[in-house]
């Protein structure tokens, strides 16, 4: 066995001499070193007694894992690929309108994959999808005009917000590449490491809250994401031939990527924390402050969470590893898997213990079967015990215990909020994400006009800050033209009545969106016709499936404020993390769908599977019985995920099976909401632009109206 060290040393030595690299593996997943790191000279310590305030003392450095060679295609892409260059480098000045395999593998770590319109048919018309990095969602005045005029320009016209807080744009031609990706760079943007295998896109709460606590947890994830940014410069050369365009880095950032006390890096190596290797698969990091799970924490590799002082002074965080949604159908050795609580560090060791974390899963992930190559896998086969002990020795002390936190919300940020500095932000709900058409146009306008910041919410939401209070009217009156507002049109009136005068009002130019809250914390990855893992619809195919489910809702009597967390996924790789909702449905053939149950509203549990192979005209069959049961046996403000827990799957089984449908009864309201002609006329005029009746737009008017104020939208 060798050090970490020698290892560098003696990996650039073979380099030279092109041989290829053996990178360790496992068989199954257990792994195949497990004997020899029981040899190996580790401290032993009891973790539960560690207390606060005890010494920290330090812990010897792992040695590297025995050598093995079997390894998956893409290792070997990598090896050759002269630090994520080739034959990528190669491929970009053919004249075909595709790239190789192999390069398909290397402009992942880009921030591109390589897609076809998979509803033609004949000859397949490829194009590209790029994907934008931008931590904690920032997304700064130049970079989303650029970004605007790209999607016109050389995508498809429209703009998608991803479920980790980036765009993404489609339909780009190979010809374009290299123009599209310049001109990100060159407008503070970039798409390095936005896929393949490194460290992805790091979430943080979206808000902009002057708060010490968010603004740490900020600065936090954006240190984080430079520590774990590669450093070899294949980016620059392929788009901006070598021109690095990068911002100056903080002073402990630095420090950190280069500190090699504890045998983390690759001496003499382009890439100190990567190596030629990379990592098994994609990495990602949320961090957050307590109360706040906006960014869905646990369903992250490494969860990141600010813990302050009774002042509410950052001491240090709370760290949670081995979350990962992925999993293959009918292979029950793959599964959605819950980040579990690693320990506590002070704060100023967070990159230290960040590192030592990639670390671990870098040397000892498995790169044989890319299906068991997350870190998930390694934690669920090694225990969280053993991989703490090693993850320690690359950092060189022993974790305390963690922190206790208070329980966990999700918050979506959307209508009018007081940053906290004197300005406001204004969050926006964006179906799937997809920004296009009107929506686009204004959103243009008024970013522009007013030269606004946005960030990106893990919800697939856009919050527009730094607001001045003088702009809220000439905002919210151009929102509402365009149809965009949701509870943001409702903030600020304060009658029914007032919102009738303002639909009125605007009745000749566009009429108004309003959201039905089942749609607030929806989610659907793009799947078809784009995605090449797509078994099924997502984005095109839920908005009829909530249209149904509140056809459901209002047949069994539930209440128009009341909701459900559903997320659609065109295939089992859970893209926009569809085992957390409390109800998923994941793509398991065409037009069929597995069905999960029990996630929780603020996404601290995990569903399980259902039914599988539901298929989407059959959808009342399953869920009217249930949501019937849960509308008369559920406890107080009990939610439907912990209600299907509660009551468990067999006997809503037993409920789906036997149901004979609702029972109709007679409606007792009669309600006269118009006093007078003209006001019934201009609303019947406006509700036949959405083809309703004045009686069904006012009454969704009133509802929205009265959600927002019993969730305390109103502001």
């Amino acid at each position: 066995m060798t050090t970490a060290t020698s290892y560098g040393a003696a990996h650039s030595a073979v380099l030279k001499e092109g041989k290829k690299i053996q990178i360790g593996g496992y068989d199954g997943l257990r792994s195949r070193n497990s004997v020899g790191l029981s040899r190996r000279h580790v401290s032993l310590f009891s973790v539960s007694i560690a207390r606060p305030n005890a010494l920290i003392r330090a812990v010897s450095t792992p040695v590297k894992p025995e050598t093995e060679t079997k390894r998956s295609k893409v290792e070997i892409i990598k090896e050759h690929s002269n630090f994520i260059r080739y034959p990528l480098n190669e491929e970009l000045l053919t004249d075909a309108p595709n790239i190789i395999e192999s390069a398909t593998q290397i402009i992942k770590f880009h921030g591109s994959y390589q897609q076809y319109n998979r509803d033609e048919r004949g000859a397949r018309s490829y194009s590209f999808m790029l994907r934008t990095k931008n931590p904690c969602g920032k997304v700064p005045n130049k970079l989303y005009l650029t970004m605007d005029d790209l999607a016109d320009q050389f995508g498809i016209g429209t703009l998608r917000l991803t479920t980790r807080q980036t765009f993404q744009l489609h339909g780009v031609l190979k010809k374009n590449l290299k123009t599209v990706m310049s001109s990100i760079i060159h407008s503070m943007g970039s798409t390095l490491g936005a896929c393949g295998d490194l460290n992805r896109n790091v979430l943080a709460p979206a808000a902009p809250f002057a708060r010490k606590d968010y603004q740490f947890a900020q600065q936090t994830a954006d240190n984080i994401a430079a520590l774990l940014t590669p450093q070899s410069g294949f980016y620059y050369d392929m788009w901006v031939d070598g021109e690095k365009i990068m911002s100056a880095e903080p002073p402990e950032v630095v420090k950190a990527r280069n500190d090699n006390s504890h045998g983390t890096n690759f001496p003499d190596s382009p890439e100190p924390i990567y190596g030629t290797q990379f990592l098994p698969r994609k990495f990602k990091i949320a961090v957050t402050v307590p109360t706040d799970n906006s960014v869905d924490l646990l369903t992250n590799d490494v969860g990141v969470v600010v813990v302050t002082d009774a002042d509410g002074e950052p001491q240090g965080f709370n760290l949670y590893v081995g979350g990962g949604m992925g999993r293959t159908h009918r292979l029950e050795t793959t599964f959605p898997r819950l980040a579990e609580p690693l320990g506590y560090v002070p704060k100023e060791d967070i990159l230290y213990a960040v590192k030592a974390i990639v670390v671990t899963q870098r040397e000892n992930g498995r790169r044989d079967d890319r299906k068991y190559s997350r870190m998930k896998y390694l934690i669920s086969s090694w225990g969280i015990e053993k991989f703490r002990s090693v993850v320690e020795q690359y950092y060189g002390k022993k974790f305390e215990p963690s922190r206790e936190l208070p329980e966990w919300e999700f918050k979506s940020y959307l209508g009018w909020h007081e940053q906290g500095d004197g300005g406001l932000f204004c969050g926006l709900h964006v179906d799937s994400g997809r920004i296009g058409g009107e929506m686009k146009v204004t959103l243009r306008e008024i970013i522009e006009k007013y030269n606004l910041d946005v960030r990106l919410t893990p919800n697939q939401n856009i919050i527009l800050c730094g607001i001045r209070k003088a702009w809220k009217r000439p905002i919210t009156t151009a929102l509402a033209q365009a149809g965009l507002l949701v509870f943001v049109l409702l903030a600020g009136f304060v009658s029914f009545f007032s919102i009738v005068l303002v639909l009125i009002n605007i009745a000749h130019a566009q009429q108004p969106k309003y959201v039905d809250p089942l749609n607030l914390t929806a989610m659907a990855c793009p799947a078809l016709p784009l995605c090449p893992l797509a078994i099924t619809e997502a984005e095109r195919g839920i908005p009829d499936i909530l249209k149904r489910i509140r056809a459901v809702f209002e047949k069994v009597g539930l209440k128009y404020n009341e909701s459900v967390v559903i997320r659609a996924t065109g295939c089992p790789n859970g893209c926009a993390r569809p085992y957390m909702a409390e109800l998923g449905f994941v793509g398991d053939g065409p037009n069929s769908y597995q069905l999960w149950l029990g996630g929780t509203p603020n996404q601290t549990s995990l569903a399980r599977t259902f039914m599988n192979k539901v298929k989407i005209h059959d959808l009342e069959k399953v869920l009217e019985p249930l949501f019937y049961n849960w509308k008369r046996k559920r406890q107080s403000k009990e939610s439907f995920g912990d209600f299907t827990n509660r009551v468990g799957f067999e006997t809503l089984q037993e409920w789906v099976e036997k149901w004979d449908g609702v029972v109709a009864t007679r409606s007792t309201y009669n309600l006269r909401l118009f006093t007078d002609k003209d006001t019934y006329e201009k609303m019947d005029e406006l509700a036949k632009l959405q083809n309703k009746t004045a009686h069904q737009l006012a009454m969704e008017v009133i509802r929205n109206y009265a959600s927002a104020q019993q969730n305390g939208k109103g502001e």
